[in-house]
């Protein structure tokens, strides 16, 4: 059964490794001092994230989800990475309303959904490992050259560089966007590439990066979207994203069994109301 494309729930990449556990004994995690949580009866609404000054809003999203993007940087790719919880975590969509005196950058969102997934809906988890079908990204060729639409980048992501300005180039921006059957990526690392490729409904496997890529890199793939079997190589739209990543990128999925991180639900509530 495909999951839901969580590679295109936000734009965000949640990047970096922190200890994987609920309650740490140390300084508490980042939290929003006000979050408004409610119930969306919007069965159709897609999930929609803003990250704005002094706080978050969320609309549609499904629990699942936010379990999803919180443990994200901690291997969790794939819906099928959580297990157990009732069926509602995948069904009943919530909009959320969060505020903070301290922004909520990508680095320290997943923290403070943590927090928030703690705090209002009493989500209780241990970690576990399970084997699980999974893909390694590799590079296709035996001379390891590149495909003609991955280059290395040249743009400065670092926080040094500073965000750009209400009015600065739209143009400057970091990380990977999806629409459709097109693929772009800015000053993005083989790992991030790898994570994002996991949620693809097409791939339907945890993505683990053995490209050996050590830079970041700008990209542009294109492939037909329609769903289509990694042994079919080109459907009426175009080629297939198997096919797409070799072609154009230089990269291709080799099928392997890997150990995985999972999230174990071990209760979780509905929020009360605000």
């Amino acid at each position: 059964m495909n999951q839901p494309c969580l590679a295109t729930v936000s734009v965000i990449i949640l990047a970096g490794l922190t200890a994987f556990a609920q309650d740490r004994p140390a300084s508490p995690e980042p939290s929003f001092e006000v979050a408004s949580v409610k119930a969306n009866p919007n069965d159709d609404a897609p999930e929609g994230i803003s990250l704005q000054s002094g706080g978050v809003r969320m609309t549609g999203f499904r629990v699942r989800t936010l379990i999803a993007m919180a443990y994200r940087s901690e291997g969790i790719q794939r819906f099928d990475q959580i297990v157990g919880g009732p069926s509602w975590i995948g069904v009943d969509r919530f909009d959320i309303d969060a505020r903070s005196p301290e922004e909520p950058t990508p680095n320290r969102l997943p923290a403070m959904l943590r927090t928030l997934l703690r705090d209002r809906f009493r989500l209780r988890i241990h970690s576990a490992r399970r084997n699980m079908p999974a893909y390694a990204l590799v590079v296709a060729r035996r001379d390891r050259r590149l495909g003609p639409e991955l280059h290395e980048s040249t743009i400065d992501c670092s926080p040094a560089a500073g965000a750009p300005a209400a009015n600065a180039d739209p143009d400057r921006w970091c990380g990977i966007r999806a629409t459709g059957g097109v693929i772009v990526g800015r000053a993005v690392s083989a790992a991030q590439l790898a994570g994002n490729l996991g949620g693809y409904p097409t791939i339907d496997r945890f993505v683990t990066d053995r490209t050996g890529l050590s830079g970041r890199y700008d990209f542009r793939l294109e492939y037909s979207s329609a769903f289509v079997k990694p042994g079919d190589a080109v459907s009426d739209a175009g080629p297939s994203l198997f096919t797409a990543l070799t072609d154009q990128l230089g990269l291709a999925l080799r099928p392997e069994t890997m150990t995985l991180p999972v999230v174990v639900i071990d209760s979780v509530e509905k929020p009360t109301p605000n």
